[in-house]
C-alpha cells in the first residue's frame, strides 16, 4: 500500500511540473488516476476495495481525494501523500450522493442526493452540514462549482429535466433554470472556467452539449452518437467523458469535436471523472478570508456582495446579526423508524431529518425527551428493550431490557425524573428512575393491547390508550391508583396520544376510524378534529398550536391547528418505516410538584398524586412505617388468587402488593425455594407448573406436558426437586426445580390425590387424597413404605408441616376446620372453625389459611386458635398461601450436597429405614440405574403412541407376561411443542428423531425426545402434496412416504435432500399405510383403489406384487414383525386384525371382535400392540396365536398412531449403512445381502452401477413417455389407438381430427374421401353407417360427409333420400374435385402407409456412427456424466435395476448397446423381424430454452449452444460419445416457470449456432436421406439487444446501475417519461 501511495504521490508532483494531465475516476470498485496522454499506460489505484464509488473529487492543494458510496450511503475522503486509510466524512442521512464537489476557494463540500432530492454542502471534514435547495427538485444529479463567481450548477433528470444554477450560500432568489428543452438524461456536468461555459452530457439523447454560464449560446459539441455518456470533464481545448456502454474513457477537441480517441478502455464501470489538474481549481480570493468572514459556522461563497454569506447548520436559525448561529434548535420533532431515529427542526422550513449517530437500533417504535439533561428514549420492539443516549449518540445505553416483550409506549416524568412505559406483551405499565433502577409494575391488571402512554406530571395524572378487544383511553394516578376508564365508545385502534396540559384537553388519533379526536381531560366535549386522508396513524404528538403525526400509508409526517384542524401541512413525504414521534421544546421545562425538590425524600421512587406525593418501592421491597424508606422484609405472605400472585408484609402495614407473573389464570398450589428467591406455582386451567423469582421476573414454564389437574404441589428444598400430585392421572411425580429428570412415584391404589407437604430432613413425603375413602397418608420421598395415618377425615384441601412442632397442619373442607396432629396422625386436635378454609401455611406461633367463602386472609394462634385475626379482606377467589421465611426452609440432607453424586435424582432416607442408608439415586420414569447406582441409562425398546397434539412414550416390564400389572408402567408424555393434527409416527434410533406426519398443515416434522431440534423436515407450503404416512430406513438414512394427494410413494433424505418417487402409476393406484424391512430391501403398502389391496415391492419400487386384494374393506394400518417375518394390517372397517407371512401366504385373522376402528400396529417383543380408536383404548395380544389379549391404556382421546422403537439396531451390518453403499440415490440389499444402487423415477442407473442420470432424451420423431421403463417410442405410434407406453401416456391428450377427417366413434380418424366407400375403415364401422345410397331419409346428413338434401330442401318427403336437383355442370365439376382430391389424398395416405409399415419391419442394421439403427432402445445408459437432475424432476421416467424377474436395464453387451423395446405384444410381430432405432448419442442436444422447444427437435446433428440457463428443458439432455467430449452444463430446476430464452451468440457457441442444421437426417427404406433447406423450417429465437444499446431503454443511475453487475438486475432508472 505504501508503494501504491508513492506512484500517486508522483503523479501529484508531476502534475504540477508539466502540463500533461491526469484523470482521476471513479471506477465503482476503486477510484484510479490515469495519464491522460499516455492512454497504453495503465491506471493508478487510489484507494481500492470500493463498495460502489460513483462521484468523484479533489481539493488539489492539500491532496485530498473524496467520492461518494452508493452502496454504504457514505462520503469518504483519503489524503493522496499518506497511507492511511479512507475516512467517512458524510455517513449518515444521504441515501443516493450522486455527484460531488469541493469548493477549493471555500474548503466546502457540496453533494447531490437523487433520493433525499436534496443539495446539501458541509465542512470538509463533514461538520456543520446544512441544506442548501429540497424544493423543487427531482433526481439531481451531477454538480459543479464555480466559486471564483459563487454559482453551483446541477443537473436535474427527473420528470422535468433540467439544469440549473444558483448562489453556492443557497440564496433562494439566486436560483434559475438555464437548460430546460432537447435535455432527457443530464448525466455529466463541467465547467470551462477559460471560457465561462458548461458543458453536459445526454445518456438518452446521446450528446454532448455546452452554453455560457447564463445558458446562452448553446452549440452541440457531439450531436447524437454517443452510445451512453455518464460523466465528463474538461482540459484546455479537451473534453473527457465515461460512458457506460463502452466501458472506457474517450476524448475529443471541446470545439470541433475531432481528434476523438479512447484513452483507457476495459474499465470494469467507469463512473464520475475528473481532470486532476492545479488549472482545474484555479487561485482565486476567499471572500470569507482567514476569519471565517465572521462567521459562527458556516462562510459559504455567494454571487452577490460582500460575495460570501453565513450560514447555520441544518435547523439551526441565523441570528439578527448575520453572523452568528443560535445555540440549537428550538422546536423539534424527534422521529423513531424502524432501524433509525431522527431528529427535525421546526424553527427551519427545509424540515430536514438529521440522523442521529445510534448503533443497534432494530426496531424502534416510541420516543420521548427529557428537556432537563437533554436525553433521548426510545424503546425498541425487537431488542426488547428501553435505551437511551444523547443527541450526539454519546452516552447510549439500555435502561431495561429483562421482563420486557413488546414495549410499545414510553412517557418521561421530566419532574419526578421517572420512566414510565407500556408493554402491550406483558400487558403492563411499569415505571422505574431514569436510569432503569427501581422498577415497579403499576397495572398489570384488565389490560389488553396497552400502547400509547402521555403524562401530566404537574397535576399527577397518566393517560394511556388500549387498542385490544375493547378498546379504550384510560386514565390513574401515576402510581397505578384511581384507575378509570375516560373513552371507551366510538374507537378502534388508538395509537397516538397527547396531552394539552394548559388547555387541559387530550388528543388521539385512531388508525382503525381514520379519525383525529380532541375531548376534555375526562373524556367530555368530544370532537373530531381530522377525518380526511388519515390512511393509518401512528406516532402522535402536540407541541404549541400544532397536533403532529405520523402515518404507515402516505409515509408521511404532517400537521394541523389542534384547535381549528385546518392549516395542514406536511413536514416530512415519502419516508417509510415511520414509527413514534415527539414534538418538544428542547429548552422549555415547565411545571413542578414537590418530587422534583430531593425526590421528596423517598429511598426510590417518588410519585406524584393529585392529592401529593407518595413514596414507592420497587418488586421486593417493602416500605417502612416511615413512608419513604424500602427494606428487604425478612417474612412475607405470598398467596394466590385466581389469576394473580400477591405478597403481604408481614412486618410493616400487610399491605398486598401484586406480583407481577404474566399469564396466570387459575394457580391452585404456591410454593418456594427460600435459596433461589424462586416463586413455584401449579396452573390448573393452563396444564402446567412454573416458576418465577419474588419480583416475578423470568417466568419458566418447568412442566408443560402430561398434567391434567396438579392440585398439590411443594419443594425439596433441600435436593431441589419438586413434587406434585395430580388429581385426574392419580400419579404422584418428582423432577428437578428446573422440571428436568421428571419421574412418577406413585400411580397405583392413588384416588384423588390433593395436598402434598415434604419433610426432606427427614425424608419423609405427605399427601392426601379425595377420593371414595379420604386419608392422609405418609410415605419416604420416592413413594415407597407407604402408611395411612389418618383414615376418619374428610376431603383435605392443603396441608403443611410445622418443623419446630413437628406437626401436620389440614384444611378440611367438608368438617370446615383446620386440625393438626403429630407426624404419627397422633395427638389430633381442631384449631379452627372455618367457613371455607382452602389455602395453609404456618410462621412462628400461628397458622395462616385463606378463606374462599369470605374472601379473606386470616390467621391464629398454632395451638389454641386464639388471636384469629383477618390481616386481608375482598380477595377474588385466595386460593393457596405460604410465608416466605428461612426458617420454612432449613435443615439438610444426604442429596444436599452435589445432588448425592447422582446423574439424575437424589432422594433421601427416612431415619427408620432398615439398612441404614442415607439416600439413593433414581432415574427419570422408564430410565433404569446402571450398576454404578449414579447414573442413568435410556430405554432401549419401547413404543410411541401419538395422539392429536401428544406422543407418549410406553415402556412394558415383562415381554411376555399377562399381568395387568406388568403393562401398568406410567406413559410418560414427551415435551415437545407445537404438536397439531399427528397423522403418524416414525423413528431414526441412528439420530434419535422421531418424526411425525401433521396432516392439516401438510408438513412433515421431527424432534428428540426431549423437545429439542423441532423442525420442519418436509414443508407443502403450497399444497403441492399431501404426506400420508412415513417410514424410516435408519441403514440408508432415508425418509419414505406416501402421499395422499399425488398418489406416490417419495424418498427424501434424512438431511432433507428429496431423492424421488419410487411409486407411482397414472391410475388405479392410491398408495396409503406403508412399512419397510430394509434388512431384506422390501416396503409393504396399502393401496386403497375401489378395491383396496395390500402390496409388496422392492425398497427402489421394482417387482411390485399384489399380496391381497380379497377381503379387503379398509386396510389402514401395516407393520411387519421383522424376527419372524410376518406381515400384520388392521382393518377398520372389519374391526380384525390379520397376519401373513411376508410372501403373502398363511393368511389368517388374529384379533376379531371387541375391537372398533383399529389404528396403529405395533410388534413389541412377544406381543403385538394395537390402538382402538373408538374406544380410546390401547391393546394387546400375543402376536403368534392372539392370546393373552390385554388392555394396556385407556380413555386417551384422539389415538392415531402406534410404532415399536428398537434402539440396539446393529447398524454397521447393514451394506447401505457406509455412505448409502456409495450409491447416489437409492441403496438397498439384493438377495445376496448385499448392497444394490438403484433410481427413482425419471433418472436411470450409469454403468458404474452407483449413480443415478437423466434418461436419454427422445429424438424428434420419436415420443418422450411420461413415466414408465419405457422412454421413447416412434412418434408416428403416437394415437394409434395402441399404447405403447406404460402409462398409456401415447394415447393420452390425442388431437381431434383434422378438419379434412372423420372421427370414428372408436376413436380412428380417417379421411373423409373414405366415408361410405362401401369399405369399413373405422374400427367399428361407423364411417359406413348412414349413408345415403337409397337408404331412409333418416341417412341424410351423416357424420363427415355433405348433406343428401338439395339445397334449400328441408323435409324428405316419402322417406327417401331426394334425388339431387343441382346443375349438370356444377355436377360434373364437383366431381372432377372430389375426385382430384381424393386422388392426392389416397397417394400421400398409401406413401404415409409404406413409411409406417417399413418403421414397423424389418430394417437392415447401420454402421453409421452418428445414428445406429436397431432394435429400439429401452432407457439406455449413458456413457458420460450428465448433469445432475434434482429428485422431483417431472419427465420421463428412468427405470431400475432390479433382479430376476424383472427387466435389467444395465445392459448386457460389452459395447453397452442398451435393450430394445420389443413390440410384439402389440403387433404380434416375431422378435427375429421386429426392429426400431436406436437413438443417435451426439445429436441430442437440448434446445436454448422451453419457449424454442419445437424449433430445438429440427436439429438431427448439430450442437445446440449451452445456454448456463435454469430454464433449459427437462426433456432434453446432452450426451457425449465416448471418444468426444463436448462440456455443456445446463441447471434443471422444477416448478418454476422458466424465464425467457437465454440467446445464443455466434462468440459462445462451440460447434455451431443455435439451430445450425440445414441438413435433417431422417432414415427412409435402411437408408439415410439429408434433407438440406435454404433455411431453417423454425427460426430461432430473438437475441435481445445489450443492454446500453436500446435506444428507448432506461440507463441506470448510479445507486442502481451497480446491480447490472449483480445477478438480479433492478428495473431501470431514471423513469422519466413514457418512453421508459
Amino acid at each position: 500500500m505504501g508503494i501504491l501511495r508513492r506512484i500517486v504521490c508522483v503523479i501529484w508532483i508531476l502534475s504540477l511540473c508539466n502540463g500533461h494531465p491526469f484523470l482521476l475516476f471513479a471506477n465503482r470498485r476503486d477510484v484510479r488516476i490515469i495519464d491522460a496522454e499516455d492512454p497504453q499506460s495503465n491506471s493508478t489505484v487510489v484507494i481500492n476495495n470500493r463498495e460502489d464509488a460513483a462521484a468523484v473529487d479533489f481539493i488539489f492543494s492539500d491532496g485530498w481525494v473524496f467520492w461518494t458510496d452508493v452502496s454504504l450511503e457514505v462520503i469518504e475522503r483519503t489524503y493522496l501523500n499518506s497511507s492511511q486509510t479512507s475516512v467517512n466524512v458524510i455517513s449518515t442521512g444521504i441515501v443516493s450522493p450522486d455527484g460531488l464537489a469541493c469548493d477549493w476557494l471555500g474548503k466546502k463540500l457540496y453533494w447531490t442526493d437523487s433520493e433525499t432530492n436534496r443539495i446539501e454542502v458541509s465542512n470538509l471534514d463533514g461538520t456543520y452540514r446544512k441544506v442548501l435547495f429540497w424544493q423543487r427538485l427531482d433526481q439531481p444529479r451531477a454538480i459543479a462549482l464555480d466559486p471564483q463567481n459563487g454559482y453551483v450548477y446541477w443537473t436535474d433528470w427527473g420528470e422535468v429535466p433540467k439544469i440549473e444554477r444558483a448562489g453556492m450560500d443557497g440564496n433562494q432568489d439566486s436560483r434559475k433554470v438555464i437548460i430546460s428543452e432537447d435535455i432527457f438524461w443530464p448525466n455529466g456536468l463541467t465547467i470551462d472556467y477559460a471560457d465561462s461555459k458548461i458543458y453536459w452530457a445526454d445518456a438518452k439523447l446521446h450528446y454532448i452539449n455546452s452554453c455560457d454560464f447564463d445558458g446562452s449560446n448553446r452549440r452541440n459539441v457531439i450531436e447524437g452518437s454517443l452510445p451512453h455518456p455518464f460523466a465528463l470533464t474538461l482540459f484546455e481545448d479537451t473534453l473527457y467523458w465515461t460512458d457506460w456502454h463502452t466501458r472506457s474513457i474517450h476524448a475529443c477537441d471541446k470545439r470541433t469535436a475531432k481528434e476523438t480517441m479512447v484513452i483507457h478502455e476495459e474499465i470494469y464501470s467507469p463512473m464520475d471523472i475528473h481532470v486532476f489538474d492545479a488549472k482545474r481549481q484555479p487561485s482565486g480570493v476567499n471572500p470569507c478570508g482567514d476569519s471565517n468572514g465572521g462567521c459562527s459556522h458556516l462562510c459559504l461563497m455567494s454571487p452577490r456582495q460582500p460575495f460570501y454569506a453565513c450560514a447555520c447548520p441544518t435547523g439551526v436559525n441565523l441570528l439578527d446579526d448575520g453572523k452568528t448561529c443560535a445555540e440549537g434548535a428550538k422546536d423539534m420533532l424527534f422521529l423513531a423508524r424502524r432501524r433509525d431515529l431522527r431528529k427535525i427542526s421546526l424553527d427551519m422550513p427545509d424540515y430536514t431529518a438529521v440522523v442521529l449517530p445510534l448503533e443497534n437500533i432494530q426496531h424502534a417504535i416510541a420516543i420521548d425527551y427529557d428537556p432537563v439533561e437533554g436525553y433521548v428514549y426510545w424503546t425498541d420492539d425487537e431488542a426488547r428493550a428501553i435505551q437511551r443516549s444523547r443527541l450526539d449518540g454519546t452516552g447510549q445505553e439500555i435502561l431495561v431490557n429483562t421482563e420486557v416483550d413488546h414495549p410499545d409506549g414510553i412517557a418521561i416524568d421530566w419532574i419526578g425524573r421517572n420512566l414510565y412505559w407500556t408493554d402491550t406483551g406483558m400487558d403492563r405499565i411499569e415505571v422505574s428512575r431514569l436510569n432503569g433502577s427501581a422498577r415497579k409494575v403499576l397495572i398489570a391488571d384488565h389490560l389488553d393491547e396497552p400502547r400509547a402512554i402521555s403524562l401530566d406530571p404537574t397535576s399527577g395524572y397518566m393517560y394511556w390508550t388500549d387498542w385490544g378487544k375493547k378498546p379504550k383511553i384510560e386514565r390513574a394516578n401515576l402510581d397505578g391508583t384511581e384507575r378509570r376508564v375516560i373513552i371507551d365508545s366510538n374507537l378502534g385502534w388508538p395509537n397516538g396520544l397527547a396531552v394539552d396540559f394548559k388547555a387541559g384537553r387530550l388528543y388521539w388519533g385512531d388508525a382503525k376510524t381514520d379519525h383525529i379526536e380532541t375531548a376534555d381531560l375526562l373524556g367530555g366535549d368530544r370532537r373530531v378534529l381530522v377525518e380526511e386522508n388519515l390512511p393509518h396513524i401512528f406516532g402522535f404528538a402536540l407541541l404549541g398550536d400544532y397536533v403532529y403525526w405520523t402515518d404507515w400509508q402516505r409515509r408521511s409526517i404532517e400537521r394541523v391547528n389542534k384547535t381549528t384542524g385546518g392549516q395542514r401541512e406536511k413536514i416530512i413525504d415519502q419516508l417509510p418505516d415511520l414509527m413514534g414521534l415527539k414534538a418538544v421544546d428542547v429548552a422549555a421545562k415547565d411545571g413542578t410538584n414537590p418530587c422534583a425538590i430531593n425526590n421528596h425524600g423517598c429511598s426510590h421512587l417518588c410519585l406524584y398524586r393529585p392529592d401529593g406525593p407518595v413514596c414507592a418501592c420497587p418488586m421486593g421491597l417493602e416500605l417502612v412505617s416511615n413512608g419513604t424508606t424500602c427494606i428487604v422484609p425478612e417474612a412475607f405472605v405470598l398467596f394466590s388468587s385466581q389469576s394473580n400472585i400477591n405478597r403481604i408484609s408481614l412486618e410493616t402495614s400487610h399491605y398486598n402488593q401484586p406480583i407481577p407473573i404474566q399469564g396466570v389464570k387459575e394457580a391452585v398450589a404456591i410454593d418456594f425455594d427460600i435459596k433461589d428467591n424462586r416463586i413455584y406455582m401449579t396452573d390448573v386451567r393452563s396444564k402446567r407448573i412454573s416458576r418465577a423469582f419474588f419480583n416475578g421476573s423470568s417466568l419458566e414454564h418447568i412442566i408443560e406436558f402430561g398434567l391434567s389437574s396438579a392440585e398439590g404441589m411443594a419443594v425439596d428444598w433441600v435436593a431441589n426437586n419438586i413434587y406434585w400430585a395430580d388429581m385426574e392421572k392419580n400419579r404422584i411425580e418428582m423432577a428437578r426445580l428446573d422440571g428436568s429428570s421428571r419421574k412418577v412415584l406413585v400411580w397405583r391404589n392413588l384416588d384423588s390425590p390433593r395436598a402434598l407437604a415434604l419433610d426432606p430432613p427427614s425424608g419423609y413425603m405427605y399427601w392426601t387424597m379425595w377420593g371414595d375413602e379420604p386419608q392422609l397418608v405418609r410415605s419416604n420421598l420416592d413413594g415407597t413404605q407407604r402408611k395411612v395415618l389418618i383414615a376418619d377425615l374428610g376431603r383435605v384441601q392443603d396441608l403443611t408441616i410445622d418443623f419446630i412442632d413437628r406437626r401436620l397442619y389440614w384444611t378440611d373442607v367438608d368438617m370446615k376446620n383446620i386440625q393438626s396432629a403429630n407426624l404419627l396422625g397422633q395427638d389430633r386436635r381442631t384449631v379452627a372453625k372455618v367457613a371455607l378454609p382452602w389455602g395453609l401455611t404456618q410462621y412462628g406461633n400461628y397458622v395462616y389459611w385463606t378463606d374462599s367463602k369470605s374472601k379473606s386472609i386470616a390467621r391464629a394462634n398454632k395451638r389454641t386458635g386464639a388471636n384469629l385475626t383477618v390481616i386481608q379482606e375482598n380477595i377474588d377467589l385466595p386460593m393457596d398461601i405460604s410465608v416466605i421465611h428461612a426458617s420454612r426452609q432449613s435443615g439438610s440432607n444426604a442429596c444436599g450436597a452435589h445432588n448425592g453424586g447422582c446423574s439424575h435424582l437424589c432422594l433421601a432416607h427416612s431415619a427408620d429405614r432398615k439398612d441404614n442408608s442415607t439416600n439413593h439415586c433414581a432415574c427419570p420414569t422408564h430410565y433404569r440405574l446402571n450398576a454404578d447406582g449414579l447414573t442413568c441409562q435410556a430405554p432401549k425398546a419401547y413404543l410411541l403412541l401419538s395422539q392429536k397434539t401428544v406422543i407418549s412414550r410406553l415402556v412394558m416390564e415383562s415381554d411376555d407376561s399377562d399381568n395387568s400389572d406388568e403393562v401398568d408402567n406410567p406413559e410418560v408424555t414427551l415435551p415437545i411443542h407445537g404438536l397439531k393434527n399427528i397423522k403418524a409416527l416414525s423413528y431414526d434410533p441412528v439420530q434419535q428423531h422421531i418424526y411425525w406426519v401433521e396432516g392439516r398443515n401438510k408438513i412433515i416434522k421431527r424432534a428428540h425426545d426431549n423437545g429439542t431440534s423441532v423442525e420442519v423436515v418436509l414443508n407443502s407450503a403450497s399444497g403441492h402434496f399431501q404426506p400420508y404416512d412415513i417410514a424410516i430406513d435408519p441403514y440408508s438414512r432415508t425418509l419414505y412416504w406416501t402421499c395422499s394427494d399425488k398418489n406416490v410413494v417419495n424418498v427424501t433424505r434424512l438431511d432433507m435432500k428429496a431423492v424421488g418417487v419410487v411409486l407411482q402409476a397414472p391410475n388405479n393406484f392410491k398408495p396409503r399405510s406403508i412399512a419397510l424391512f430394509p434388512e431384506r430391501g422390501y416396503m409393504f403398502f396399502t393401496n386403497m383403489v375401489k378395491s383396496p389391496r395390500i402390496e409388496s415391492a422392492r425398497m427402489d419400487g421394482s417387482e411390485k406384487t399384489e399380496l391381497f386384494i380379497k377381503q379387503l374393506v379398509h386396510p389402514v394400518s401395516l407393520t411387519i414383525d421383522k424376527a419372524e417375518g410376518k406381515l400384520y394390517w388392521a382393518d377398520s372397517d372389519l374391526n380384525r386384525i390379520e397376519m401373513s407371512d411376508l410372501t403373502g401366504g398363511n393368511r389368517r385373522v388374529l384379533v376379531d371382535g371387541q375391537i372398533q376402528n383399529p389404528r396403529g400396529l405395533a410388534v413389541h417383543g412377544n406381543f403385538l400392540y394395537w390402538l382402538d380408536r373408538d374406544q380410546q383404548l390401547v391393546e394387546r395380544c400375543d402376536k403368534v396365536s392372539g392370546s393373552k389379549r390385554l388392555w394396556v391404556r385407556g380413555r386417551m382421546q384422539g389415538l392415531s398412531d402406534l410404532i415399536a422403537v428398537q434402539h440396539s439396531l446393529d447398524i454397521t451390518a447393514h451394506p447401505c449403512s457406509n455412505k448409502n453403499g456409495g450409491c447416489s440415490h437409492i441403496c438397498l440389499v439384493d438377495s445376496g445381502s448385499k448392497a444394490r444402487c438403484s433410481c427413482p423415477y425419471n433418472l436411470v442407473l450409469k454403468k458404474d452401477g452407483l449413480t443415478c442420470a437423466d434418461p436419454p432424451t427422445c429424438s424428434p420423431e420419436h415420443f418422450t413417455c411420461k413415466s414408465g421403463s419405457i422412454t421413447c417410442i416412434p412418434l408416428v405410434w403416437r394415437c394409434d389407438n395402441l399404447s405403447e407406453c406404460e402409462d398409456d401416456s401415447d394415447e393420452i391428450d390425442c388431437p381431434p381430427c383434422a378438419q379434412s377427417q372423420f372421427h370414428c366413434k372408436s376413436g380412428e380418424c380417417v379421411p373423409e374421401s373414405q366415408l361410405c366407400d362401401g369399405k369399413a375403415n373405422c374400427g367399428d364401422e361407423s364411417d359406413e353407417k348412414h349413408c345415403c345410397s337409397g337408404a331412409p331419409c333418416s341417412g341424410c346428413g351423416g357424420q363427415g360427409q355433405p348433406d343428401c338434401l338439395d339445397v334449400g330442401t328441408t323435409k324428405c318427403g316419402d322417406g327417401n333420400c331426394p334425388k339431387l336437383n343441382k346443375d349438370k355442370t356444377h355436377q360434373n365439376t364437383t366431381h372432377y374435385a372430389i375426385a382430384i382430391v381424393v386422388g392426392v389424398v389416397f397417394i400421400i395416405l398409401v406413401v404415409v402407409v409404406i413409411l409406417i409399415c417399413r418403421r414397423k419391419t424389418q430394417h437392415m442394421p447401420l454402421t453409421d456412427d452418428d445414428i445406429l439403427m436397431a432394435k429400439k432402445p429401452l432407457n439406455p445408459q449413458t456413457s458420460m456424466d450428465p448433469p445432475t437432475t434434482p429428485p422431483h424432476t417431472l419427465t420421463s421416467r428412468g427405470g431400475k435395476s432390479s433382479q430376476s424377474g424383472v427387466l435389467s436395464l444395465g445392459g448386457s453387451s460389452a459395447s453397452g448397446v442398451p435393450p430394445f423395446y420389443d413390440r410384439n405384444h402389440v403387433t404380434g410381430a416375431s422378435s427375429s423381424s421386429s426392429t426400431g432405432t436406436q437413438y443417435p448419442q451426439e445429436t441430442l442436444n437440448p434446445p436454448p430454452s422451453p419457449v424454442t422447444e419445437r424449433s430445438a427437435y429440427t436439429g438431427g446433428v448439430g450442437h445446440y449452444c449451452s445456454s448456463h440457463s435454469v430454464s433449459t428443458v427437462r426433456s432434453a439432455r446432452k450426451h457425449h460419445r465416448p471418444h468426444r467430449s463436448r462440456h455443456h452444463h445446463h441447471s434443471h430446476h422444477n416448478h418454476i416457470p422458466p424465464p425467457p430464452t437465454t440467446p445464443c451468440s455466434t462468440d459462445v457457441c462451440e460447434d455451431s449456432e443455435p439451430y445450425p442444421a440445414k441438413r435433417f437426417r431422417y432414415y427412409f427404406n435402411n437408408s439415410l436421406v439429408e434433407l438440406s433447406y435454404d433455411s431453417d423450417p423454425y427460426p430461432p429465437p430473438p437475441t435481445p439487444r445489450r443492454y446500453f444499446s436500446d435506444d428507448v431503454s432506461c440507463p441506470p443511475s448510479p445507486s442502481t446501475e451497480r446491480s447490472y453487475f449483480n445477478p438480479y438486475p433492478p428495473p431501470p432508472s431514471p423513469v422519466g417519461n413514457s418512453d421508459c
